[in-house]
């Protein structure tokens, strides 16, 4: 009888606070919500406001971070520890609040990008145009017929790109592009599909076979035997084996090699990796790199209580909690295809056992929910600045995936 290659976690991770209902101060400001381009692929990153200095060996990100600021924060210098290469400031204020063109040209002049509310478009506030880099339109408070028009204003009459916040549908999303938005924060491109796409399930067929060849531990040669006729397959799974994200200190040339250097069980969430970073069809690039990122924060925040076996449960439990979207088709469906293990599928499909709290966490932090994400981390015990901290790494480790 031959058994998965995953080990059963023995104990329950995360135990509750000893004092559940006493909330730790919180920097939950500081996780960044993604902010997608037309192609619903990540472009940038939105922060709610100014965070705390770096420690020296926190991941850099490539794309750039949304910062919200007041002017007052400016005239303090509160920003100036941000690197200019990679952050945009956005004016954040009262509506009554005055902009300081001095202020403002001053940061500019630091190598910041500037965006600003639809204030901007104002014949008051002609002399901010020529700082401006961006306008962001708030869904939240805007209506979408009065965003489309104040899109199609940014575009006529400033040089700035169009940012909408807060997009919660499908429909928003097409209205506001086709008025001429070219960034979108919101996260309605993560609901699956109301219509399966079986064109999506097709493409990945060959994808489930090997991962779920991984899991029984097949024999070499069949495994060898489909990738073979999957060169495109083998290419990418070798990619990902020799990056920096595997750390190792060859060059792993084959998929027996692969297995001789770090065992079949090691091979497991890197094969499964593939399923996050190979999205087809009508599903955003940007479910991926989500994906892969819920499943390496999911790694970080349990590396301190599991094994590094377990670790590797809970990265690929991250992943496959967006596979209904990944495959456009009911999340149980979906499970159904691959032999998991059942304190995977509890997690999944039963939000319990011992990753389940991990999912609720990486869930929240995803949306930057304050309140969710203040009263997880004193539920369970995870210091928040570790948690902002790993999802920073989690996303960066996610950008070496993205497309």
């Amino acid at each position: 009888m031959q058994t998965s290659i995953v080990e059963m976690p023995q104990r329950q991770a995360l135990p509750p606070h000893a004092d559940s209902n006493h909330v730790p101060p919180v920097h939950a400001h500081a996780l960044r919500r993604v902010v997608v381009d037309e192609r619903r692929a990540v472009a940038a990153y939105h922060c709610a406001s100014i965070t705390p200095a770096p420690a020296a060996d926190t991941p850099a990100l490539a794309r750039p971070t949304f910062v919200r600021c007041t002017v007052t924060e400016l005239r303090e210098g509160s920003y100036e520890h941000l690197d200019a290469q990679h952050t945009v400031i956005e004016i954040q204020g009262a509506q009554d609040e005055p902009w300081d063109l001095a202020v403002l040209q001053a940061v500019r002049k630091k190598g910041f990008k500037l965006a600003f509310d639809a204030r901007l478009l104002r014949k008051e506030n002609a002399a901010f145009v020529p700082l401006a880099a961006y306008v962001v339109l708030e869904m939240g408070v805007l209506e979408l017929d009065r965003a489309a028009a104040l899109a199609r204003g940014v575009h006529s009459g400033t040089k700035a790109v169009a940012l909408a916040t807060q997009v919660s549908s499908a429909f928003e999303y097409r209205h506001l592009a086709s008025s001429g938005v070219k960034l979108f924060e919101g996260l309605w491109f993560t609901q699956p599909s109301a219509k399966p796409d079986k064109s999506v399930q097709l493409s990945y067929s060959s994808l489930i076979q090997l991962l779920n060849m991984v899991v029984r531990e097949a024999e070499l040669h069949e495994i060898e035997d489909l990738l073979r006729h999957e060169p495109t397959l083998s290419y990418k799974l070798l990619t990902y084996i020799n990056s920096p994200g595997f750390g190792l200190n060859m060059e792993i040339n084959s998929f027996r090699h692969a297995v001789m250097t770090v065992g079949m069980k090691r091979l497991f969430r890197w094969t499964a990796l593939l399923i996050g970073s190979t999205p087809s069809g009508s599903v955003a690039p940007a479910v991926g790199t989500l994906a892969i990122v819920r499943g390496r924060l999911m790694e970080l925040l349990a590396l301190p209580e599991m094994s590094q076996s377990e670790a590797d449960m809970a990265f690929v439990v991250g992943m496959f909690s967006m596979l209904d979207t990944l495959l456009s088709m009911p999340l149980a469906d979906a499970l159904g295809l691959i032999n998991l293990p059942a304190p995977m599928l509890e997690a999944l499909l039963h939000d319990r056992g011992p990753f389940a709290s991990y999912l609720a966490i990486v869930k929240a932090c995803e949306s930057a929910d304050e309140a969710q994400l203040m009263l997880l981390a004193a539920r369970h015990g995870v210091p928040c600045e570790r948690l902002a901290a790993a999802h920073l790494e989690a996303l960066a480790w996610g950008e070496q995936f993205g497309r």
